[in-house]
């Protein structure tokens, strides 16, 4: 448990609590025996509970993992008092919480009202590694490289998909805060909590911007993918349109039958064969020029 003292309002901040520290919370705060076991380990969906002398929250953020490839869900949970505030946490987020300056807080809800804004800032500047991806396919989508383009965006779709779901579901959370909290503080909150709702939605407006990117990026990969797809059975049918007469005279040429016309002449392999060459050039500068090839 790490504990930092500022002018109005003491932080207890505990990462993977033990038994001690959840029996300390019940004895020192008056934490419900139902919290405190919710508290044990990691919560499946995020809420908000006034209590007599507690406000008790659960904040969800997004982490990315680089060797994944895509963003994990991380979880915080707020005890907040009239004079202290706890903050749980289960992973690795130490950093992400740390190296805040207490002595310029005035309150437990404007040291709430910090942490969070600081935590929507580490936010805004994980979708660096998105917009960078977004920009990076790009500047690939006509250089001919569709497939590795393909793969790019599917990545990224998980990615965003995955980080929208856990952005997305801040927002119910904070119009709860806002009216719970309204009525644990007073109405002064309103305005810090108003805040923090705009500021979630600021990074929900950027993820959406980022989807419909992507979205626009695959069609439109998908509409070159498609034009060299069209234009190689266009070719193959031009071609096999063009030689098919031809296999015709040869197979006809080649039966071994009674009248076929100028077999047995002197040169009649050559005159055949000159055939079927003036008649592919033939066919082949006609195609041309009706942009069949």
């Amino acid at each position: 448990m790490e504990i930092k003292t500022g002018k109005n309002v003491t932080w207890y901040n505990i990462e993977k609590p033990t038994d001690k520290d959840l029996d300390w919370l019940q004895k020192k705060f008056g934490i419900h025996p139902i919290i405190a076991e919710e508290l044990r380990v990691p919560s499946a969906r995020g809420k908000v509970e006034v209590y007599k002398n507690y406000l008790f929250f659960i904040y969800y953020f997004p982490i990315y993992d680089e060797q994944d490839e895509a963003s994990s869900r991380a979880e915080i949970d707020f005890i907040i008092t009239k004079d202290s505030i706890i903050t749980v946490h289960y992973g690795d987020v130490k950093e992400v919480v740390e190296n805040f300056n207490l002595q310029t807080v005035g309150s437990p809800m404007e040291m709430m009202y910090t942490l969070i804004e600081h935590l929507i800032n580490f936010e805004e500047r994980e979708l660096r590694h998105i917009r960078e991806k977004v920009e990076l396919v790009g500047k690939q989508i006509f250089k001919d490289k569709e497939r590795e383009v393909l793969e790019r965006i599917t990545y990224l779709k998980r990615d965003v998909s995955e980080y929208r779901i856990i952005v997305r579901l801040q927002g119910p959370i904070f119009r709860s805060l806002l009216i719970k909290g309204e009525k644990f503080w007073g109405k002064d909150a309103e305005v810090y909590l108003n805040d923090l709702i705009g500021d979630q939605l600021k990074v929900v407006n950027q993820l959406e911007d980022y989807r419909e990117a992507i979205a626009d990026f695959e069609d439109t990969n998908n509409q070159l993918m498609n034009l060299k797809i069209n234009t190689v059975m266009k070719t193959f049918t031009s071609l096999s349109f063009l030689t098919f007469p031809f296999m015709l005279i040869a197979a006809l040429f080649s039966m071994n039958t009674q009248g076929t016309p100028i077999v047995g002449l002197p040169h009649a392999f050559w005159i055949v064969f000159g055939i079927m060459v003036v008649g592919m050039i033939a066919m082949t500068v006609y195609f041309k020029r009706k942009g069949w090839f």
